[in-house]
């Protein structure tokens, strides 16, 4: 599972080193990955790569929140590093389990609670808004504050939004709108995370049914295809350049195999150990980021963001934790129920 994170976390990470558009490294990623899952799925397995089991909305939703997780995740990395990025994405275990409450009737409860308010006010310390600084400054009193922490933000979102390279040409912004495009990635990632947790709900009512994840993959990796090409099409439309062919075939086709792999250790994982360690485990991509963006790149992070990420961790653990007693208590109550009726007959 580690190695999983690890190769996930220097992929993404790589795709902000090479010099070419994201979306368009997508479009062979994510052909790959199409014609891998559908062969596995149709010649292999010889399932209806089509069937949707009676679950017609759940599989629109999959497809639909998958790629809105992915591509909205892509776009936000134009203008947020790697580390605040994956900190807003590992909230969608909290909002997963808010909209639970919502469409599938579970009861909200005090750990709930907890983990939402965690979540918020861990989000708040990790993107640093100018609001919160000026309301600390407001409250001791000491307007110096307000002026020094606004200045070290935007030496900081400098470093991820101002230097931001797009298809061979610098996206160069005023520092004064700085703060405005790393917002704007904050946005686009909590979009993302909130995707991810549509998608969790959608999979879990696949699941239900006996829907294959090889099929679910494919549906998901070829609507993501067919999605990424639009989009470079249309933007072709307002930046007329050619395709990068060579970044294209060869970052691509690297992507797109590690992320199989990566695929491949996860469900390998999920057979052997619990989903809730997975999804703890799944949170030191944070930590991963902050050390490949400081090999490379020599940008460090204020204690401010690693109190925000920690306390978003403690809220995904606790939820973790919290499913893992229950699923326990569920299970032995099943057992014992199981042998009180054995007792019976």
């Amino acid at each position: 599972m580690i190695s999983a994170n690890v190769i996930f976390s220097c992929c993404t990470f790589a795709l902000k080193l090479i010099p070419a558009d994201m979306f368009d490294i997508m479009i062979v990623r994510f052909g790959i990955q199409a014609i891998v899952f559908g062969s596995f799925a149709h010649f292999y397995k010889h399932y209806n790569i089509f069937d949707t089991n009676g679950q017609r909305l759940a599989c629109v939703m999959n497809m639909l929140m998958s790629s809105g997780t992915n591509l909205t995740f892509l776009a936000a990395f134009y203008f947020l590093p790697l580390s605040d990025l994956n900190t807003i994405k590992y909230t969608y275990i909290v909002w997963a389990t808010v909209l639970s409450v919502i469409f599938l009737k579970d009861r909200f409860r005090l750990v709930n609670a907890i983990s939402l308010l965690l979540t918020i006010i861990g989000l708040t310390l990790a993107t640093k808004p100018h609001f919160f600084i000026k309301t600390l400054s407001h409250i001791f009193d000491e307007p110096s504050l307000s002026t020094t922490t606004t200045t070290t933000t935007t030496t900081t979102t400098t470093a991820a939004a101002v230097n931001t390279t797009l298809t061979g040409y610098t996206f160069i912004a005023a520092v004064a709108k700085t703060s405005t495009y790393y917002y704007l990635g904050v946005i686009l990632a909590f979009i993302s995370s909130l995707t991810k947790a549509i998608q969790m709900i959608a999979r879990k009512q696949l699941v239900q049914t006996k829907q294959p994840y090889s099929v679910m993959n494919f549906q998901f990796t070829s609507f993501a295809l067919i999605v990424a090409i639009l989009y470079t099409i249309i933007r072709r439309f307002w930046i007329p350049e050619p395709y990068p062919w060579k970044w294209m075939i060869t970052a691509g086709t690297v992507i797109g195999c590690c992320q199989l792999i990566t695929n491949t250790f996860y469900a390998k994982a999920l057979k052997r150990e619990n989903v809730q360690l997975i999804s703890i485990l799944s949170t030191l991509e944070i930590l991963y980021a902050c050390v490949l963006q400081y090999i490379f790149l020599r940008l460090t992070k204020s204690w401010m963001f690693y109190v925000g990420a920690g306390l978003t961790v403690l809220s995904a653990s606790i939820l973790s934790v919290d499913g893992y007693l229950r699923s326990k208590r569920q299970k032995k109550n099943e057992s014992s129920n199981d042998e009180n009726q054995n007792r019976n007959v």
